[in-house]
């Protein structure tokens, strides 16, 4: 867990420095953690599998249940961590743009100033185009809590169905294992009729006088 936090936080240091580069970074770490989901539920299943073979089913599920929980929940925190990284550096990259375009006018402004009498209006527009600024800045940061509110309410539908799943799940092994536990009990109670049958009576073992 600490090296996955490592290969983090130098992702989240990359954004600064290298577009390109965090790009390929951000697509390496998203592809090792699809595999990494894979690899837990196929471990899952293969435990819940085994654990119908064993005695003790409900146990042993919830073990691992527990066991891919615990996993899921990991990996859910990294990839929280990696669309942090992603969404600043996104951020990052609209304002720079604005800026430049920003400074690019303020340059002909100013060289149009040079060879304008003073234009009266322009405060109005630089506050324009600050309250714009910041009605985008507005928006995108409105956009990004829908889409968390989005990604939890789909988690938590998946994690319900899931829940409903194993529960049925639970359910039928019981229910097959009380079916063999009867079936056990029925057997021996035969065995045992059979038995009672076979035996002698007592007034047959005794030795005549």
């Amino acid at each position: 867990m600490k090296r996955t936090f490592l290969l983090l936080a130098c992702c989240i240091a990359a954004a600064a420095h290298c577009q390109p580069q965090d790009d390929a970074s951000v697509i390496a770490e998203r592809a090792r953690l699809k595999s990494e989901h894979a690899k837990v539920e196929a471990v899952y299943r293969a435990e819940e599998k085994a654990c119908y073979r064993k005695f003790n089913v409900n146990d042993c599920l919830e073990a691992a249940r527990s066991k891919r929980r615990t996993a899921a929940d990991d990996l859910r925190r990294q990839e929280i961590a990696l669309n942090d990284v992603e969404r600043k550096r996104k951020a990052a990259e609209r304002r720079s743009a604005i800026e430049e375009k920003e400074e690019q006018q303020r340059h002909r402004d100013e060289g149009a100033q040079s060879k304008a009498p003073p234009d009266p209006n322009r405060a109005m527009r630089s506050n324009e185009r600050a309250a714009v600024r910041a009605a985008q800045d507005a928006s995108a940061a409105k956009k990004a809590v829908e889409r968390e509110e989005e990604v939890r309410k789909r988690e938590a539908e998946i994690a319900t169905s899931k829940q409903r799943r194993d529960q049925e799940a639970a359910k039928k092994a019981r229910e097959q294992q009380e079916h063999v536990q009867h079936a056990q009990e029925h057997a021996d109670s035969v065995k045992k009729r059979l038995a009672e049958k076979k035996k002698p009576p007592a007034s047959a073992l005794e030795e005549p006088k």
